[in-house]
């Protein structure tokens, strides 16, 4: 019996010629300067790509490559299907346009029943952000190298009250509105009280919000409701190509220690200026 499955489909204009989308999607050295944290490739059908967010991994799970037509199509095996007995292919459209490339993406396979929803909804919201940090990076970033810092929290309690208290107009990280459009600029009051010129780049109300920030030159915070092992967990990273990792720990550090104390029940003290 054919078990019925849904997809994933996603469509982003880049401003970029097919050939550099196409390196960045397929370049171990690019990759990693907007998608995984670790990458290794071999090109070709029959080759890889290898994906990880875990720097310490021995062996990244593969993406086996099922179609190679370089700056036109590509499809792949994917990393991470539950359980490994179904297969969830993705597959990306490169089209030439005026201005740049069109990019067409379509992650198939994901069970249609209610065990599969978490899954279906994770990678959804995964793509979603990830086009948007390939179109940031290739526009605005392209060929310089990407330091991060992430802190994970566990969270207790009810779930939207907690992302409430992190990310929202009264949050730790407080954006003053909770309808701002992407693309917006806006002031985001960081957790230690400072605030910082921003640019909204996504927000899924209760799961995702993601927004530059002068302060990290560019770069851009990223925080996320992530179950982990059936367990919620708030993760926050902030991102920057113009910073080195120590220089982007002592800015945000200080807004990490203030959002544990937060969840914690314990008010922060700190407060900190920033330009």
């Amino acid at each position: 019996m054919t078990k019925e499955t849904r997809s994933i489909e996603r469509e982003v204009f880049i401003e970029a010629d097919p050939e550099r989308v196409w390196h960045a999607l397929t370049g171990a050295e690019e990759i990693v300067k907007w998608f995984a944290l670790k990458a290794e490739t071999q090109p070709g059908v029959g080759g890889y790509i290898s994906l990880s967010w875990d720097l310490k991994a021995v062996e990244p799970d593969r993406c086996h490559i099922l179609d190679w037509d370089p700056g036109k199509h590509l499809m792949m095996t994917w990393r991470d299907a539950p359980g490994g007995d179904n297969e969830l292919p993705v597959e990306i459209t490169l089209l030439h346009r005026q201005g740049g490339t069109l990019l067409r993406l379509v992650h198939s396979g994901f069970l249609s029943d209610a065990s599969w929803d978490e899954e279906y909804e994770s990678h959804g919201r995964g793509w979603s952000y990830e086009l948007r940090s390939l179109k940031y990076y290739l526009e605005r970033q392209f060929g310089r190298s990407r330091q991060y810092v992430l802190q994970r929290f566990p969270l207790h309690g009810d779930r939207g009250a907690t992302w409430s208290d992190v990310v929202g107009p009264s949050g730790a990280f407080a954006v003053g509105s909770d309808d701002l459009p992407e693309g917006a600029e806006f002031r985001l009051r960081l957790p230690t009280g400072a605030t910082t010129s921003a640019e909204l780049l996504y927000f899924l109300d209760g799961r995702d919000f993601v927004a530059t920030a002068r302060i990290l030159q560019g770069g851009f915070f990223r925080i996320a409701l992530e179950m982990i092992s059936g367990e919620p967990e708030v993760w926050i990273w902030a991102f920057s190509w113009q910073l080195g990792q120590e220089a982007i720990r002592a800015i945000v550090q200080p807004a990490f220690d203030a959002v544990a104390g937060r969840l914690a029940g314990r008010p922060s003290s700190q407060s900190h200026e920033l330009n």
